[in-house]
């Protein structure tokens, strides 16, 4: 592990680099936020799990107003995903 104390257009170079030509993924709300503020990131992946969590920090805000458009691949960018669970008793 890695740990930076810089700015995060510094940190994505740093890791890019690190990285030499492989993926880099990022776990953190916080910083994936910036990063796609700053137009630095090129794919979201979404994990979704039947499971509802309590307070926390949002994955993606819409800082400012601006909103992220997501394009599914292969599909068309107004196409959405309709999952339904149901809720656990136990």
């Amino acid at each position: 592990m890695t740990m930076l104390s810089c700015s995060v257009e510094e940190a994505a170079h740093i890791a890019l680099e690190a990285a030499a030509g492989k993926n880099v993924e990022v776990f953190s709300p916080n910083i994936s936020a910036q990063l796609l503020e700053r137009g630095l990131v090129d794919e979201v992946i979404v994990h979704i799990a039947p499971v509802l969590l309590g307070d926390g920090i949002r994955l993606y805000e819409a800082h400012g107003g601006r909103v992220a458009h997501l394009l599914r691949e292969g599909s068309e960018p107004t196409q959405t995903v309709d999952l339904r669970f149901t809720v656990s008793r136990s």
